[in-house]
């Protein structure tokens, strides 16, 4: 498992993680990335629990990979929230 190294967004803050789904494989380690979205910068300590990540399950051959898709998916769901306050 790896942590990215978080950064903020439109005034929340993402962290993401890249978790290996099939560690013991001979032939190849495939990773999923989860991400959380917090307005406290202090939640960049705290563990993303699985079953809370922000996005779809996809699995990736890298953890950059991983990542990145994480952090796309949590930008799209602070946007969709920007979106949300503009309507309401």
């Amino acid at each position: 498992m790896s942590h990215g190294a978080g950064e903020t967004y439109k005034g929340y803050f993402i962290k993401t993680v890249a978790r290996a789904v099939n560690p013991h494989s001979a032939v190849s380690v495939l990773f999923e990335g989860s991400a959380s979205v917090s307005q406290n910068p202090a939640a960049a300590y705290e563990d993303i629990v699985p079953e809370s990540h922000i996005g779809e399950d996809q699995v990736f051959g890298t953890e950059f990979e991983a990542h990145r898709h994480a952090e796309r998916a949590a930008r799209k769901f602070i946007d969709g929230l920007k979106h949300e306050a503009k309507s309401a």
